[in-house]
């Protein structure tokens, strides 16, 4: 019964693509003709025996999968006996069903079947392309799940099987996965690997991550890497721009002008990027770094701040680090071009184009929201309630939130907007559409003439939440979700709902919500950061401010590298750093949930979910070849 469904819709197909045609030329006649071999092959699969109608059913489902006929290629998938298939069809039935696993967002699924003892265990009778196939496939789901060492191991021990061509692409996604580690962890790794190729990866990825402030150094142990490292596949091409670090180098700005708020409404922001930015500075020269001159403006003591910035370069400097404020930094946008490379720390967007010398670096919350919808979309959720408070901050955020959301293919059903404490639960409910259930109850009360036993019901079409709120409103808005009966809601948010410092006892009313934030602030402290909580007053409600500072210095000279090699990257304190095509630093964030009131990092997939559908590109099918 099932097959003769699926024959009638693939019927359909062939009726929707206009005829029947023996010689096809355009794509609408060459998916004609594949829907014919579809239709073709299922009819024989319906008129054999095993493992012949089996083997019939996986062409079958392959070819669906090819034109994206997802759900009609699972619904053969399912019919299917695949214990009854030999050995090499078998490896071919594990590959398109972890693909339609992996496409539903399914990876602990996929990663299951891809390990099936059966296939494991006889890997090695397989072609070569099988066994790659295989191994390409496992790398993408590690990396969909967050282990990225596993990831990066699958592709080290693939590499050399692949073509020229294959192995750039195969060596970047080993270096992308690679830059997801922990410094920490990579030294672990490091510690307990065999040698070989995988521990050449490890030994360059540590000096990568582990010298963002120090050029010098890090060149200096770059050149002992080549050296050692000389038949390594990441010597041919060094990755991440790190071929431009003798340049950067030998031209760093000798002389740099901080111009920042120092007295004034925003004095205490100004003095922690200041503070974050000269920490870094010491922490580089007391280990043997060159460092640049400081000089440092308060712009809350000028009127005319294009005549402070004309005096900071008179002056001597070569690059400007500020302004803080918007309103100061829309000066540059109207000054056209500019002498030296200044580097913002904030943003401004919807403001024309800035000139070629200035960047943008700033805090922006718009980055965290589009990386939540990435995180959400690929742990599988499709359709969700934003709540925001009222205003342009809950607004810019949740339509950065919706633009990212909705270009994946998710779909935003409702905005929950509240103003205070006094709206929450009212607007919860409205949105949840719980008054619409207590009306239907009292409709079917007045109906029957008597009492009923009444469970208010919320709306289902909504499998998440991404909540905007501070860390006090995240607090009342967590328990009375639950109290709406939407407690088995994902949540997510973005830092600003945590306060970047541990209180057990407060953060226990928001345990699950999973959010953005900073290495700064996830991460163990460093022994920079020791020493700034030690000896700053007030430091705890500004940590975020210190490590725009610290990642300002560690920006300044690394600003080509990122322009120039696209994969490119600064590991820093806020995140990691990449340079859009607009000069604007995009920072990734770590993610984190709360789990006994505390706030735990938790893995994330890869950067780009375009990339997962890539990876396997250039691997040849021997599907067809063979059968």
């Amino acid at each position: 019964m099932r097959t003769t469904l699926l024959l009638i819709l693939l019927s359909s197909m062939l009726v929707a693509c206009g005829g029947l045609s023996t010689r096809p030329s355009s794509p609408e006649q060459q998916a004609l003709s594949k829907a014919e071999r579809i239709q073709g092959l299922l009819t024989e699969a319906h008129g054999s025996l095993s493992p012949t109608k089996e083997r019939m059913q996986l062409k079958a489902a392959t070819l669906l999968l090819e034109e994206e006929q997802r759900h009609l290629a699972q619904q053969i998938i399912n019919q299917l006996q695949p214990d009854l298939l030999p050995l090499r069809d078998y490896a071919r039935y594990v590959e398109v069903s972890s693909e339609l696993l992996i496409q539903r967002g399914e990876y602990q699924e996929a990663r299951l079947l891809l390990e099936t003892p059966r296939l494991l265990e006889n890997l090695d009778t397989l072609s070569q392309t099988r066994q790659l196939t295989h191994a390409l496939l496992r790398a993408e789901v590690f990396a969909l799940l967050g282990s990225h060492i596993a990831s990066a191991q699958q592709r080290i021990y693939i590499n050399p099987l692949l073509n020229s061509k294959n192995q750039r692409s195969n060596r970047e996604a080993i270096w992308n996965s690679l830059m997801y580690v922990s410094t920490a962890d990579l030294l672990h790794y490091q510690k307990t690997s065999f040698g070989g190729e995988y521990q050449g990866w490890l030994e360059l990825a540590v000096i990568a991550k582990d010298n963002q402030g120090d050029l010098e150094q890090q060149l200096a142990q770059l050149q002992s890497w080549q050296q050692q490292w000389q038949d390594h596949p990441a010597n041919q091409e060094l990755p991440g721009g790190l071929q431009l670090i003798k340049e950067l180098a030998a031209n760093r700005p000798q002389q740099v002008a901080l111009l920042l708020p120092l007295t004034g409404k925003l004095a205490p922001f100004g003095k922690a990027v200041r503070d974050g930015f000269i920490a870094a500075l010491y922490e580089t020269r007391n280990r043997g770094g060159k460092v640049p001159n400081l000089k440092i403006y308060n712009t809350e003591n000028h009127s005319d701040f294009m005549a402070l910035y004309q005096q900071a370069i008179t002056e001597g400097a070569e690059m400007i680090i500020g302004p803080l404020e918007k309103h100061r930094l829309s000066l540059l946008f109207d000054a056209g071009d500019l002498p030296v490379p200044t580097l913002g720390l904030n943003r401004i967007t919807d403001y024309g184009d800035a000139p070629e010398q200035l960047f943008q670096f700033g805090l922006v919350p718009q980055d965290e929201a589009s990386q939540v919808a990435d995180i959400a979309f690929l742990e599988n959720h499709r359709q969700a309630l934003i709540i925001a408070p009222k205003g342009d901050w809950g607004d810019k955020v949740s339509q950065a939130f919706s633009e990212r959301w909705e270009a994946l293919g998710g779909k935003t059903i409702k905005r929950s907007l509240y103003t205070g404490q006094a709206d929450y639960s009212n607007s919860l409910k409205d949105s949840l559409l719980l008054q619409e259930s207590e009306d239907r109850s009292k409709r079917i009360r007045r109906l029957i003439g008597e009492p009923i036993e009444f469970l208010p019901r919320r709306r289902q079409d909504i499998d998440m939440v991404f909540m905007l709120a501070r860390p006090q409103q995240a607090r009342s808005l967590k328990p009375l979700l639950e109290y709406h009966y939407a407690g088995d809601l994902p949540i997510y948010g973005t830092s600003r709902l945590y306060a970047g410092y541990e209180d057990t006892r407060k953060d226990r009313d928001i345990n699950g919500i999973r959010f953005t934030d900073m290495p700064w602030v996830l991460r163990k402290p460093s022994a920079m950061q020791q020493t700034i909580n030690t000896e700053i007053k007030q430091s705890k409600q500004y940590q975020r401010m210190y490590a725009l500072g610290i990642d300002s210095f560690q920006l300044h000279p690394r600003l080509r590298q990122l322009q120039e090699t696209a994969n490119s990257r600064v590991y820093g304190h806020t995140g990691r750093l990449k340079l859009n095509e607009r000069n604007e630093i995009e920072r990734q964030m770590l993610f984190a949930r709360f789990k006994r009131n505390k706030a735990t990092i938790i893995p994330t997939a890869t950067e780009t979910i375009d990339l997962i559908l890539n990876d396997r590109e250039g691997v040849t099918n021997d599907w067809e070849m063979a059968n």
